[in-house]
């Protein structure tokens, strides 16, 4: 299972920067619409493209691997 780690990485930017960030904030910096980070931060497995993994990576500075967390799936 893919899980994005994305309430995290806005979470921290926040602590970092001293600023509350909100979704708007990052559609605003990203072009990433609110609606679709609200998906990609609350549904598994959600399929986005590599070049809004870039985006989000870059926005965070941060790596793939910070985004992105994989998990066994618990189906077998």
């Amino acid at each position: 299972m893919i899980n994005y780690n994305l309430r995290n990485l806005i979470q921290r930017k926040s602590m970092i920067d001293r600023k509350k960030y909100t979704y708007k904030d990052v559609e605003a910096a990203t072009g990433i619409k609110t609606k679709l980070l609200s998906k990609i931060n609350s549904t598994p497995n959600y399929n986005i493209s590599a070049s809004h993994i870039e985006k989000l990576c870059n926005y965070f500075n941060c790596t793939p691997n910070d985004l992105i967390s994989i998990y066994p799936d618990e189906t077998n």
